[in-house]
């Protein structure tokens, strides 16, 4: 086993380093300490998937009086979209008039046959209150969103069955991001979140609340989802987000920095020999989890001693060659 005497040399220093200081090794010990570890991630907001709203007519009609045929018009449950005449409806409010005058549990089904017209229970009391029919029935929205497709124009005709509307309820939005699968352990459901969005300085504390189950194949990435409520609508679907920590405390081996000397991607320690002043170099397996401490993974065990002193630096050829 190779034995080595550190070499103190002095580099680029103004004041004169005295011989106490020379001799002057100092020592630390591997311990354990919990270490908080965060990572930081990228992804973008969008539209959740259980927030999109379509509309769909169940029968046949004419439209007239749009109140929303445009791109990105907000819509509010309840509101009057448009008002459509159907020969269908015509006819059951029709018979609904008359079966009032015969019996009220005719009547009540034909109540029902119109509220499977998707008339609503607005109308039939307008109709039964006015003890007439009305040839255009206002439509009234069943959700709040913002109208993100649309295929209905003043004085169109509509079919039974083709998508209307689909509204955007943007009042809760997803976050979507990416992780490398050597990320695993730190992507799980209900790990604690800060999102921040370009152009907006509020920060966001959520949690994750869904991990995707497939890994993308070509990237080798997992998707995971953030749940952020909205409802000021100051984050838009599409925006930048950066995940800003996913943090999990752990128990690690720990040494300072100025005790590993590293090159290249090797890590090397010198410990103390049986002799005063003589030391030996050991390579271990180490990473970096902070501006001034190393995670020790391989190679000493807690309670070791190894040299700690910056201002000492070790011939380059030993710090290649180190070995037990």
């Amino acid at each position: 086993m190779k034995k080595i005497v550190l070499a103190l040399v002095l580099l680029s220093m103004v004041h004169a380093v005295t011989v106490e200081q020379l001799f002057n090794v100092k020592t630390v010990k591997v311990k354990k300490e919990r270490v908080e570890i965060s990572k930081t991630y990228n992804g973008y907001a969008q539209i959740a998937d259980d927030k999109i709203y379509s509309i769909t007519l169940t029968h046949d009609g004419f439209v007239r009086k749009v109140q929303a045929n445009n791109i990105y018009d907000k819509v509010i449950k309840g509101e009057k979209l448009f008002e459509i005449y159907s020969p269908e409806v015509y006819k059951a409010q029709i018979e609904l008039l008359s079966a009032k005058k015969v019996s009220r549990a005719l009547a009540k089904e034909i109540e029902t046959k119109l509220k499977l017209y998707d008339v609503s229970e607005r109308n039939i009391k307008m109709i039964k209150r006015a003890n007439r029919a009305f040839k255009y029935l206002p439509y009234y929205s069943p959700y709040s969103g913002v109208v993100i497709a649309t295929s209905i124009s003043e004085g169109s005709s509509l079919k039974k069955g083709v998508e209307v509307y689909r509204l955007a309820d943007l009042s809760t939005l997803w976050v979507v991001a990416k992780a490398y699968e050597s990320d695993r352990a730190y992507i799980n459901q209900g790990s604690k979140v800060e999102v921040t969005f370009n152009g907006n300085k509020e920060v966001y504390h959520a949690t994750v609340d869904f991990v995707y189950p497939i890994v993308d194949k070509v990237n080798k990435t997992i998707d995971f989802r953030i749940t952020l409520k909205n409802p000021k609508g100051k984050i838009q679907p599409n925006s930048y987000a950066t995940i800003k920590t996913i943090s999990s405390s752990q128990s690690r081996l720990i040494l300072p920095t100025t005790a590993v000397v590293t090159k290249g991607s090797r890590h090397i320690v010198f410990l103390p020999s049986e002799y005063e002043g003589e030391y030996r170099s050991k390579e271990i397996e180490a990473k970096r989890i902070s501006s001034s401490k190393f995670e020790v993974l391989s190679g000493l065990k807690e309670g070791d001693v190894v040299v700690n002193n910056s201002l000492f630096l070790i011939d380059s050829d030993l710090v290649i060659n180190g070995e037990d």
